[in-house]
């Protein structure tokens, strides 16, 4: 991201909210971007988001999305997500007890309640991207919201990180995690790498388990995209000296 010697620039991290009535259709999308751009110059935003409207690119979607997965019916005992077992559950245990109360991910009012998992995704053979042009829409959608930009505005598109599509898919092909995270990273890299061609700033979205497989990915981040990774300061592991990642 540029610097500035005139003050701090501003970015964001996260879903924004759509116009009023929206309702999350994908006849709405080109206007709810149009909306969030407007709102976020308004306000004084320097790098600006595309709001994450992601109607095509859901979670469900790295079933279909990637070569070697396969999507079975949860079996008895089983769970959908590993976000059932993961140690924010123990470090917040009021926060999820009011997740799972209410059903919704988040807690803000008027949220939608979230389906009960009914699908495993579970990666069954070697990793290999499949491209169903989920990704080249949002990138079309977002250049058409933003108009004439101004030439010292900066816009990212955020797009999920090994660390945090391995929540919802899960391993039994290969031999170590180790060797699944890298074999993640390398079936997404299409999807980091069509972000930065088209101009924008690539934000990676992770929630990691350990420091061990922050550190796994960060390396793999800045190894597999060299050269054409600029990474948000809501996520400056794989270039950061300091972090905590390494």
């Amino acid at each position: 991201m540029r610097n500035s010697s005139r003050g701090i620039r501003t970015s964001h991290a996260g879903k924004l909210p759509g116009p009023p009535g929206w309702t999350d259709r994908p006849d709405q999308v080109a206007s709810a971007v149009s909306y969030v751009v407007k709102r976020q110059r308004e306000i004084g935003i320097d790098c600006i988001g595309d709001g994450e409207f992601w109607n095509g690119r859901t979670i469900p979607s790295y079933g279909t999305g990637l070569n070697g997965v396969t999507v079975r019916d949860v079996r008895p005992g089983e769970v959908g997500s590993s976000r059932e077992f993961t140690r924010e559950r123990d470090q917040f245990p009021s926060l999820y007890a009011d997740m799972d109360r209410v059903g919704t991910l988040f807690c803000v009012p008027g949220e939608a309640p979230v389906p009960a998992v009914r699908k495993k995704m579970v990666v069954t053979g070697p990793l290999s991207p499949k491209d169903d042009g989920a990704l080249a829409r949002e990138i079309a959608a977002f250049k058409a919201g933003r108009g004439a930009a101004p030439a010292e505005e900066e816009a990212f598109i955020c797009v999920l990180a090994p660390g945090w599509v391995d929540h919802f898919v899960f391993n039994e092909y290969y031999k170590t995690d180790e060797e699944f995270v890298y074999a993640l990273a390398e079936a997404l890299r299409p999807q980091y790498r069509a972000v930065t061609d088209a101009g924008f700033i690539l934000q990676l979205r992770s929630t990691m388990r350990s420091p061990a497989s922050r550190r796994k990915w960060c390396a793999i981040i800045s190894a597999g995209a060299a050269g054409t990774v600029r990474m948000s300061p809501t996520c400056r592991c794989a270039t950061s000296p300091t972090s905590p990642c390494r």
